[in-house]
């Protein structure tokens, strides 16, 4: 296992990799830090899989069980962006420090949408502006039955980045223009009733479940995981150049 500040993953017996958020609050907020870190251990992940001589099954992202003052007892999976820290942060504006932050999220989204195997996020918890985006990153979406789930940035004052927009049009079809315009949220078990989630569950232990069973569905992804990292660039072009049109390769 690789531990670290903010996330820490671990590979198991059957060749499926676990990526947990450990944030302490609750809230896994998404700062440059927290989304350099997550970067790397994607990428760790990524060259590990690419590089392995036994077929890996696939990614499953989730996060601890800490709760936060908002959902006391589920906490969230991922609440993004803390626009209250951003905007008692005179450095600089808030939409400028937002941009930062998106950009960083788009190397988290590219590490994903290259990964040479199925990839599932456990949502255990609900999920707000890059933090919705971080799931929806994922080949498949488990949600938290009683959870709720919004892009919510136009109510912070900060516009949809250009490549989170993708994402949410790619990946939600009708329902961008409700979380996006509207912000409004809805619950885990809307989601999965019109299909934006692939799977629900009444339980945070029951979402990780739901995520294994589903990673198991997928056939094997090949020796080295090029063709599914490949078709799922073409599934998902938009996404992919608008990452790649901010981070470039190294």
């Amino acid at each position: 296992m690789t531990m670290s500040s903010f996330c820490e993953w671990a590979k198991t017996d059957d060749g499926v990799f676990h990526l947990k958020l450990t944030g302490v609050d609750g809230h896994h907020y998404l700062t440059k830090e927290a989304l350099h870190e997550l970067r790397q251990k994607l990428a760790e992940i990524r060259e590990l899989a690419s590089s392995s001589p036994e077929p890996c099954r696939g990614l499953i992202t989730s996060s601890s069980s800490s709760s936060s003052p908002s959902s006391p007892t589920t906490g969230s999976f991922c609440d993004g962006i803390d626009h209250k820290s951003l905007r008692a942060n005179m450095a600089a504006p808030v939409a400028e420090q937002a941009r930062v932050l998106a950009d960083g999220m788009a190397a988290v989204v590219r590490e994903l949408l290259a990964m040479p195997m199925p990839t599932v996020c456990a949502a255990t918890g609900g999920a707000a502006s890059l933090g919705l985006a971080l799931a929806l990153a994922h080949d498949d979406l488990v949600v938290l039955s009683d959870a709720y789930y919004k892009l919510g940035n136009v109510e912070d004052g900060v516009a949809v980045p250009p490549h989170v927009a993708a994402l949410v049009r790619e990946k939600t079809d009708r329902w961008y223009t409700l979380t996006t315009l509207k912000s409004r949220p809805r619950t885990g078990s809307w989601m999965r009733r019109w299909y934006f989630a692939d799977g629900e569950a009444a339980s945070r232990d029951g979402v990780v479940r739901e995520a294994e069973r589903l990673v198991g569905e997928w056939p094997a992804a090949g020796e080295d995981g090029k063709v599914h990292a490949e078709t799922r660039r073409q599934l998902y072009r938009e996404s992919w150049e608008a990452v790649c049109a901010i981070v470039h390769d190294e």
